[in-house]
């Protein structure tokens, strides 16, 4: 073993001097000129290494080769290149070299002169479009610095905002012009909008029947209606959103009537897909080691149906000492795209789960159907969601933790098996810039339950559960606020009660230890078991600020604060007395979603009888922000 780590170590050394030496010039002959220094004088508004840093020499000089008079003039040139994009018009740049021996100083003398001053000049838009549309996808206005770049930026979108007008077929003569009298960098933008224009003919390939129609129905646009490229864009992103097809194309035809015919065509994306994975987890209740196993068939049975088949099965040491267990979740689904209407979607579901909590395991089979629409009908109707659906499980309860006496067994109805069947609707506006990395926008949602013998149950109860969220852009900090709540009216039934604490929830506790629970001696350790409680109140706000940048990836901070109670009863709840958890967290922003790092302190509301009693901090590592 000791052999084996020297050898690791001796290798790890030779490779970090390979690429130490790699880095190095390669070795000079004696008597030849080589770059010894590379300097810019009299600039103020560019540094120096980024003017030196992209020039022919200051390649040659890390090669260990000598100067080149016509590079030293070609580096001129582009340093002057880049004074000019910031608009300094009247720069003037002399270079140099100075040579002491075999060593050779390159000197580039910089005169920035005054930077020039913006003026747009906007002609022949048509009379339905004014200027001010132009004006505000070019973020330069006249007599602001001139900035090529931010030009440069713009100049696609520029026109974008007259063929979004119906103007399919316009053009643009777009160039910057120097008035170096006067100071300034004249803008020039020459419209030629050519005709209003219409769509014609629609023609769809590459598949047909049920997906046709599919497509047909997820098209912005139809023949008639007036021309436009955010109707083209928004077609694609939403056929890309069917997730059925792997490259989608919309094209309209680049003739020159005022008829644009638009060919859509659509390739499949591959219809079986495996997915397999696994890890280890730690959680308040066990160490868990765990798998993962699916298979999903789109168009099976139907061109718009998608089955799914999903095994999760885990094997768990429990963290009280009592032993290993399995836990299990088997799911097979059926997914139908387009049910009654374009974006409907119904759901047949059925499975078996095996889930073990604190206070108890759960196990027993499952079924569900289910029923989502937008209810606006327009591409932005998206947004507002509603949810209709139905849910029966059957359960029976083992390893129930020797806390939870009898009594209290009876009271939650974990002393036999139980029955639980209801009836959902959801609500949801989703007003936000983004789902993953929200910079601005709400997001509100109501859900609903009613467990009903109509349904199937042995319970009758309604839960309520609303829920707000709100961000607000701050410069580059965004501020992130929201409020959740929950309740029952009529009966409780164990497996529904809420529970609070963990990364998504109240950051100053862990994972379920925000709810009423027992504590008492397991085992020879002194032991806490939440259960659940009836009602819930959450809040919360963070400030999430950038920080830096890493291997392209963003690398931020969070600030937060978060509040809560859960309780037996509604009456319990005390908005004046919650419990309130300050903290600092980190984020990296992955493709995948925020990578992060949390760590909260419990602020008040620490004592033997209540949760989690005596724990002050609570560390969380998650996938996603918390809201």
């Amino acid at each position: 073993m000791a052999s084996s780590s020297r050898s690791l170590t001796f290798l790890l050394s030779s490779l970090v001097l390979a690429a130490c030496a790699s880095k190095k010039p390669p070795p000079r002959r004696a008597g030849e000129e080589f770059i010894s220094t590379i300097e810019v004088e009299g600039n103020t508004t560019i540094k120096d290494n980024t003017l030196v840093k992209g020039t022919a020499l200051h390649r040659r000089q890390h090669r260990g080769l000598g100067p080149d008079p016509y590079l030293l003039q070609v580096d001129a040139d582009r340093i002057r290149g880049d004074y000019l994009r910031k608009g300094y018009l009247g720069v003037d740049v002399r270079p140099r070299f100075e040579r002491k021996g075999e060593a050779t100083k390159v000197i580039y003398t910089v005169d920035e002169g005054k930077r020039a001053t913006t003026r747009v000049v906007i002609t022949g838009l048509p009379k339905d479009v004014p200027a001010s549309a132009i004006r505000e996808v070019l973020p330069i206005v006249d007599g602001a610095p001139f900035d090529y770049a931010v030009y440069e930026k713009a100049k696609p979108f520029l026109i974008t905002v007259v063929k979004d007008a119906g103007y399919a077929r316009a053009k643009l003569e777009s160039e910057v012009l120097a008035d170096r009298a006067n100071g300034e960098a004249i803008v020039s933008l020459a419209y030629d909008p050519g005709p209003k224009c219409r769509f014609g003919k629609i023609e769809i390939t590459g598949v047909d029947g049920a997906l046709a129609d599919a497509v047909r129905g997820r098209l912005a646009f139809a023949t008639g209606d007036q021309y436009s490229t955010t109707a083209i864009t928004t077609s694609q992103r939403q056929l890309y959103g069917f997730q059925r097809f792997s490259t989608v194309q919309v094209q309209p035809d680049d003739g020159v009537s005022d008829v644009v015919d638009v060919k859509v065509a659509v390739s499949e994306a591959a219809r079986r897909e495996v997915k397999l994975g696994g890890g280890f987890g730690i959680d308040p209740t066990a160490y868990e080691i765990r798998g993962r196993a699916g298979y999903s068939i789109a168009g099976f049975p139907t061109d718009l149906d998608t089955l799914t088949l999903e095994f999760r099965p885990a094997y768990a040491y429990a963290r009280d000492r009592s032993g290993w267990e399995p836990r299990i979740r088997a799911l097979s689904r059926v997914e139908r795209q387009d049910i009654f209407w374009t974006y409907s979607k119904g759901l047949v579901e059925a499975g078996y789960n095996y889930l073990a909590i604190e206070a108890y395991t759960s196990l027993g089979p499952r079924a569900a159907l289910g029923f989502s629409t937008p209810i606006i009908a327009s591409h932005f109707g998206q947004r507002v969601q509603l949810r209709l659906g139905w849910g029966i499980e059957q359960l029976r309860f083992k390893n129930i933790s020797p806390l939870i006496d009898p009594a209290l067994q009876m009271e939650l109805g974990l002393d036999h098996r139980q029955r639980v069947g209801t009836y959902q609707q959801a609500l949801t506006v989703d007003l936000r810039d983004n789902p993953m990395n929200t910079k601005r926008g709400l997001f509100a949602e109501m859900r609903v339950a009613e467990g009903t013998p109509y349904a199937g149950s042995e319970y009758d109860y309604i839960q309520v559960i609303p829920e707000l969220r709100g961000f607000l852009p701050l410069g580059g900090t965004v501020l992130a606020a929201r409020a959740r709540a929950g309740t029952f009216i009529g009966d409780v039934p164990v497996t529904e009660r809420f529970f609070s604490g963990g990364a998504s929830n109240h950051r100053g506790f862990g994972e379920r230890d925000l709810s009423p629970s027992v504590s008492g001696e397991v085992m020879g350790s002194e032991t806490t078991v939440p259960y659940g409680g009836e009602t819930l109140f959450e809040t919360g706000i963070e400030a999430r600020i950038p920080l830096t940048t890493w291997r392209k990836m963003g690398v931020g901070t969070v600030v937060f604060l978060d509040g809560g109670d859960v309780v037996e009863e509604r009456r319990d709840l005390d908005f004046a007395n919650l419990h309130w958890a300050a903290g600092l967290g980190l984020r990296l922003l992955t493709v995948v979603g925020p990578i992060r790092a949390d760590l909260g302190y419990r602020l008040n509301r620490f004592g033997p009888t209540e949760p989690a009693p005596g724990s002050r901090f609570a560390f969380h590592f998650s996938i996603g922000e918390a809201f």
